[in-house]
């Protein structure tokens, strides 16, 4: 019975993915924060998405990734993952919990941004904000939306976005999850916790990418747009409630 939201949480999460391409660790660290510790839902949120980024690059396309970009997010972003559990773990539950409300919102607000500026776009800023989100994925399992605004504002084209993020997600996980795990900092049983989770996900990932390939590019785009605003105005609730 402890385990039935979470895995509603973590469904409408790879639902969403499914349809969006983004948005898994954003939704359900949203969806998690109120049912689990932080230390113990992202590392679940982690390994999930993992799973996920697998699954969305099974049909791998080398043309389809901006290998520029991807290179300078991947070296500073693997930074980011190294430190970002060492700061998570840091922090006691609650003021994690408004942390990761906070990058929620953060996140969500950028993602909404249609044009990004085009100083966002340059060399400098991408290194920072891929240290940043590498610190933000690994630690809150939260940020991504930022790494896409400055694919955006870079120029990289739209048919290159999805994969070049999928393998940014997908390294920065795996190091932030293995320098958790090798730290010990992996809550007890998590094994047994996260299984059925993971079955969980996969299940509803499938269902939310056949509706992506049925959209109309104008459809998808309010889709994002809508649920992003929601998320944004539920991480807002959250934590001013948190903070009272």
């Amino acid at each position: 019975m402890e385990m039935i939201l979470p895995g509603l949480v973590i469904a409408i999460a790879a639902l969403f993915r499914g349809v969006t391409g983004f948005g898994f660790a954003l939704l359900a660290a949203l969806g998690l924060s109120s049912l689990l510790p932080p230390q113990t839902a992202t590392p679940i949120i982690l390994l999930i998405d993992i799973a996920i980024t697998l699954l969305i690059l099974r049909d791998f396309d080398r043309s389809k990734v901006d290998w520029r970009a991807c290179t300078i997010l991947l070296v500073f972003g693997l930074i980011g993952a190294v430190v970002g559990p060492y700061v998570a773990v840091s922090l006691d539950n609650q003021t994690a919990r408004i942390a990761t409300n906070l990058a929620i919102v953060l996140a969500a607000c950028v993602a909404m941004l249609h044009h990004p500026p085009k100083w966002m776009g340059r060399f400098i800023i991408g290194a920072v904000l891929a240290f940043v989100v590498g610190i933000m994925m690994s630690g809150f399992a939260v940020g991504g939306p930022l790494a896409a605004a400055w694919l955006l504002a870079g120029g990289t084209e739209d048919a290159r976005v999805r994969n070049t993020l999928a393998i940014y997600f997908g390294a920065v996980d795996a190091l932030g999850f293995a320098t958790r795990a090798g730290a010990g900092m992996l809550p007890d049983g998590f094994p047994w916790l996260v299984t059925p989770l993971l079955i969980v996900a996969v299940l509803a990932y499938f269902p939310g990418e056949m509706i992506y390939r049925r959209l109309s590019s104008i459809l998808w785009r309010r889709v994002c747009a809508i649920s992003l605003v929601l998320i944004a105005l539920i991480g807002i609730t959250q934590t001013a409630f948190i903070s009272l």
